[in-house]
């Protein structure tokens, strides 16, 4: 028997569509270039450099006798956790098994065949994929020069067509945020706004408090970054619990694990331990900033984010590679000769800091475009 022609299967909008590419694995790297973790600076996920509370290891060591139980479908003791710790009832949260799937999730259960999604890059790779994974048109409005809203250009696109408006902040991955009036004139569409705040605990802006005025206002957040848990995958949704009640139907019943349920709980109780971390992550920030800002072969930009967007003034490629070679990985941007630099640990940035600076030996780089 011949083997089926499997493609003809597949929906032909998926076979058309880009894989997202994430950055290569802690792991991988270690084999490739036979070092151990301590030599490679891996700044390219936005991951916390101080790994995961202890709080959260020891109560997952606690736990290992559970494991074999399934977890709670409704989430409650998590979604009280996270109750507590933005203000909101209950009723108004859900849980994923990261914000990724929640967005999918939100999708999934707004758009028709056709409706648009408007979206603001340089922003978020995802948002592309799962706006055509569920079948809708992503509209395009590119950001100013400082890579702020263009929200002129963006009310002047809304169409009958449009179902979302899709606004990360801090956005990934140029770290600046949005502003209250911005987010109100765009609420005051009456289309869905979702705002993505994977990264707010790193600027403390946010627009959950806004929830109780505008009903068309959806937040996304995380706990990947400022608790050090994006290994076992965990975010949440603040939306109108119409929003709450629809969304229950089309999530998997157990779509958060029992560690991250556990975990998640554990580092929400205990975020004012952690939150001495993430003032560690902004001061160390601010330093890089400071120190690289004045270099003529970059462009760095102000961040409320954990992390720094640096335009490459010279070859991107030449550049990633002069990276490479001192065992730094950070994620790049073709399109925008640009590089996002997750900060680490104070030894891991005086590296980084030390490489950048004497990116001018490395004459290839310094002053050519490919």
């Amino acid at each position: 028997m011949e083997n089926a022609d499997l493609a003809k299967f597949i929906r032909k909008d998926i076979l058309k569509m880009a894989t997202y590419n994430p950055a290569p694995y802690l792991l991988d790297l270690e084999e490739k270039y036979k070092c151990s973790e301590n030599n490679i600076i891996k700044v390219d996920q936005g991951e916390n450099p101080y790994g995961s509370p202890i709080v959260v290891r020891a109560a997952l060591i606690r736990a290992k006798n559970i494991f074999n139980r399934y977890p709670d479908p409704e989430y409650k003791k998590l979604r009280q956790a996270i109750s507590k710790y933005v203000g909101m009832g209950t009723e108004h949260i859900m849980v994923g098994s990261g914000s990724d799937e929640l967005l999918d999730l939100v999708l999934r259960m707004v758009i028709d065949e056709g409706d648009e999604i408007i979206s603001c890059p340089p922003t978020y790779g995802m948002y592309p994929m799962l706006i055509g994974l569920n079948k809708g048109k992503n509209v395009c409005i590119q950001r100013n020069t400082d890579y702020s809203l263009r929200v002129d250009e963006i009310l002047k696109k809304i169409s009958n067509k449009t179902k979302v408006i899709l606004i990360c902040s801090p956005n990934n991955p140029t770290g600046n945020t949005v502003t209250e009036p911005d987010i109100r004139k765009l609420l005051n569409t009456g289309k869905l706004i979702l705002v993505d705040e994977a990264y707010f605990e790193f600027s403390n802006k946010t627009f959950i408090p806004l929830c109780r005025e505008y009903n068309n206002l959806i937040v996304l957040r995380s706990l990947s970054k400022w608790a050090g848990l994006a290994g076992l995958r965990l975010g949440y949704v603040i939306m109108s619990p119409i929003f709450i009640d629809e969304i229950i139907k089309i999530k998997l019943p157990f779509n958060v694990n029992l560690a991250a349920e556990i975990g998640g709980i554990v580092a929400l109780n205990d975020f004012y331990s952690i939150q001495k971390k993430i003032k560690k992550i902004i001061s160390e920030r601010e330093r890089i900033y400071n120190s690289l800002n004045k270099l003529p072969s970059l462009t760095v930009y102000p961040s409320e984010a954990n992390f720094l967007f640096i335009k490459i003034n010279g070859s991107l490629s030449k550049m990633k590679d002069y990276l490479e070679q001192n065992r730094i990985f950070s994620r790049y941007y073709e399109e925008e000769n640009s590089m996002r630099l997750t900060i680490g640990k104070p030894e891991q940035n005086d590296k980084i800091i030390s490489c950048l600076k004497n990116v001018k030996e490395y004459k290839s780089c310094y002053n050519s475009k490919e």
